[in-house]
């Protein structure tokens, strides 16, 4: 569904709503996660990451500009953090960052938020049950993910 109405967006939610950053599948990766709104939006999200940091976040949506911007921010807002950190993340934080946005983003930020965890839940549900860490990416045999029926629920 494409939305060009960005009535109520700051220029900063505009600028993320028309040029989403980190917009796009990614190969290879440590976590994965596709989920499907109540809305009817879906978002995918892939990370990798490094010494526990998330280091590269990507994303994608099926939906307007509301989903693009908070799927956009969300990135920007995990890149570079511990993943504790970025299982932290909450909604207002997304909603504050791209500061004037109209009520229908709140859903958005929440379901952008929702994926990243998921990913990130993704990202534990491959680490070594002994503790270790286990090099990046090494768990992925052909740097794709299958569905996952755990986290494609909103």
């Amino acid at each position: 569904m494409e939305c060009l109405d960005f009535e109520g967006f700051s220029e900063v939610a505009r600028e993320h709503a028309m040029h989403p950053r980190n917009y796009g599948p990614m190969k290879a990766c440590d976590g994965h996660a596709r989920i499907t709104g109540p809305c009817g939006d879906t978002m995918e999200f892939w990370l990798t990451t490094q010494d526990g940091k998330v280091i590269e976040v990507m994303f994608t949506t099926d939906g307007c500009g509301s989903s693009r911007a908070c799927g956009s921010m969300t990135t920007c807002l995990a890149e570079g953090r511990d993943i504790a950190e970025v299982l932290d993340l909450q909604p207002k934080e997304v909603l504050a960052a791209l500061g004037a946005c109209p009520p229908e983003c709140e859903h958005c930020a929440r379901l952008a938020v929702t994926v990243l965890r998921a990913a990130c839940d993704d990202y534990f549900r491959h680490l070594p049950k002994d503790g270790t860490c286990m090099p990046d990416g090494q768990h992925r045999q052909d740097g794709r993910l299958k569905d996952n029926p755990e986290t494609d629920k909103y």
